[in-house]
């Protein structure tokens, strides 16, 4: 018995080789479909985190949207800024700053008692005492040199005050009015 195998006429295949490219190219398939449903789930959870988020917003700037007033609310709310806006002024003046140019204004023999302001004025009612009315006249014309708008002595009259030693001496009291301090 003589076997011939004649390659020319069948086909011959290596099935081992096939088996194992197939194999092969079947996990580089399952592989490729791991990624890409991995990729999947990743970018739905994002989806859904980005939906949660805007919902979010959207309900913040619902509740943020301002309601209709109606004219009396709107002037009512008007007012209340203008006081609140006056406040604000009042409290953003620099009281150290003006105390600092008193200061400076201040001749010997002279010392304030206190310094009352009046923001519907505009004024500021100081009142102190000087020891003679050369110190007191010096302490006028040093307020009219600066840039205040006016200022009126309102009153002044003679106190007795202590000399630190135990004794009384005469001195001359006032009260001056400031203009457009504030």
């Amino acid at each position: 018995m003589k076997l011939f195998i004649n390659l020319a006429s069948e086909r011959h295949l290596n099935q081992r080789a096939v088996r194992l490219t197939l194999s092969a190219l079947l996990l580089l398939m399952l592989l490729l479909l791991a990624v890409a449903g991995n990729s999947y789930l990743h970018n739905r959870q994002l989806a859904r985190q980005y939906q949660t988020h805007l919902g979010q917003l959207q309900e913040q700037l619902q509740g943020k949207q301002p309601k209709r007033l109606s004219a009396a609310e709107l002037a009512q709310q008007q007012q209340v800024y203008r006081q609140a806006e006056l406040l604000l002024q009042r409290d953003a003046f620099r009281w150290t700053l003006l105390f600092d140019q008193i200061e400076r204004l201040l001749p010997d023999g002279v010392s304030l008692r206190s310094c009352n302001p009046d923001y519907s004025k505009n004024t500021l009612l100081v009142t102190g005492v000087a020891r003679s009315l050369p110190e007191l006249q010096k302490l006028l014309d040093q307020f009219q040199a600066e840039p205040f708008h006016q200022v009126y002595l309102q009153n002044q009259g003679e106190v007795e005050v202590d000399d630190g030693r135990g004794g009384k001496r005469p001195a001359l009291s006032f009260s001056l009015s400031v203009e457009g301090v504030f």
